[in-house]
């Protein structure tokens, strides 16, 4: 089962997680993003729930990742309120009830701590809330030795950002072990 981290914790413990905050009084949203050493876009031809998490958790497998973290950008509860509240769609329930069934509570706002072999049950979850509330877009997922970064768009694309030459390398290597294309967009780097 996922292991909840409080949000001060994540932040001491995970440093290359991206932020982001607004500041009323200049009007303006501030960003921190780590530095990087490549930047990607990738897509499945034809993406579903069932075959994107399969490919994730195979390319997951495959760089020898066994522990991911997940945090939101933005310091706010998980699922807002409105979404809890949500009845309008069958896999959006069956999501609400996963992260309710994993303690994830109406105030959590903190980071979630999974083995990959959680990831199944995990990731086909997190996608429906993606694609269903737009609200849950700022979730990034890290692995624990903070060397690769990945968000999931509600698109089913996937961004994902290397933080060293070795993972993108094992990156480049493996990428074609799994249904995974470029997703070709403008001022990434290709694979």
């Amino acid at each position: 089962m996922p292991v909840k981290i409080s949000r001060d914790i994540a932040l001491i413990k995970f440093r290359k997680l991206p932020l982001r905050e607004y500041d009323e009084i200049n009007d303006i949203e501030i960003f921190h993003y780590p530095k990087y050493f490549s930047f990607h876009w990738i897509k499945l031809e034809k993406p579903t729930n069932k075959k994107l998490t399969t490919e994730f958790k195979r390319l997951i497998q495959l760089l020898g990742v066994e522990k991911l973290v997940v945090f939101g950008q933005i310091n706010k509860p998980w699922i807002s309120g409105f979404t809890r509240e949500r009845n309008d769609l069958k896999s959006l329930t069956k999501a609400i009830e996963y992260f309710t069934s994993i303690s994830i509570k109406k105030k959590f706002n903190g980071a979630l701590e999974l083995y990959t072999k959680e990831i199944d049950t995990f990731i086909s979850n997190f996608y429906t809330l993606t694609a269903c509330d737009s609200g849950f877009s700022d979730y990034y997922i890290i692995d624990v030795d903070q060397t690769i970064l990945f968000h999931i768009h509600y698109s089913g694309e996937i961004k994902i950002l290397t933080l060293n030459k070795d993972i993108q390398k094992k990156l480049s290597s493996h990428i074609a072990k799994t249904k995974f294309i470029d997703a070709l967009r403008e001022r990434t780097d290709r694979l």
